[in-house]
């Protein structure tokens, strides 16, 4: 949201807030007596302040919204070092994830998401594969491929690797990653 949106949307809401609050108060300046007798004909002063306070309810809402920052310590993990601690940004374990699940003879496209668990990182991997490739045999080596090269070049312990086989690949746009089995 740009600065001029986020103008807009505090000059709607102090407007908003003002007018909810108002027809709240003209709702309740209404006798009771004369309110009850009206309620059983029409109940306009109900309805007014139940708009009222709804709309004071959003205007308040939206006068107080902030779009939350993302911490940079959730998108990151720690690892202890010799002189101090060091901080490795998720998207660097996704791309060291990337890197080495791409390299599997078989794979066509290669995703990585990373979140923590309890033990250590949980890693989704989501796989496009070449066709005629054991799947399962390729999901159990890019599991522990990709498993080892992160705990060997981070020393961050990763507790599960999901994969997810998405679909087949093209196999004439990846020539270059079709193993053909043969030793020529």
């Amino acid at each position: 949201m740009n600065w001029f949106d986020r103008v807009l949307l505090f000059i709607l809401s102090v407007v908003a807030l003002v007018l909810g609050v108002a027809v709240v108060l003209v709702g309740a300046a209404v006798p009771m007596g004369w309110a009850q007798m009206e309620l059983t004909r029409q109940p306009y002063n109900v309805v007014t302040m139940v708009v009222g306070g709804v709309t004071a309810l959003i205007a308040i809402r939206f006068l107080f919204f902030r779009r939350r920052r993302r911490d940079p310590k959730v998108d990151s993990v720690m690892v202890s070092g010799d002189h101090g601690p060091i901080r490795i940004a998720y998207d660097t374990l996704i791309q060291l994830a990337n890197r080495r699940g791409s390299q599997l003879r078989g794979v066509s496209s290669f995703e990585t998401a990373v979140r923590e668990g309890q033990g250590g990182l949980i890693l989704t991997l989501r796989m496009r594969v070449l066709p005629d490739i054991d799947i399962a045999a390729l999901a159990k080596e890019a599991q522990n491929a990709v498993k080892a090269y992160l705990e060997e070049t981070t020393r961050v312990p990763v507790e599960r690797v999901l994969v997810q086989i998405t679909e087949l690949g093209d196999g004439n746009r990846s020539m270059n990653r079709v193993w053909s089995g043969s030793g020529a």
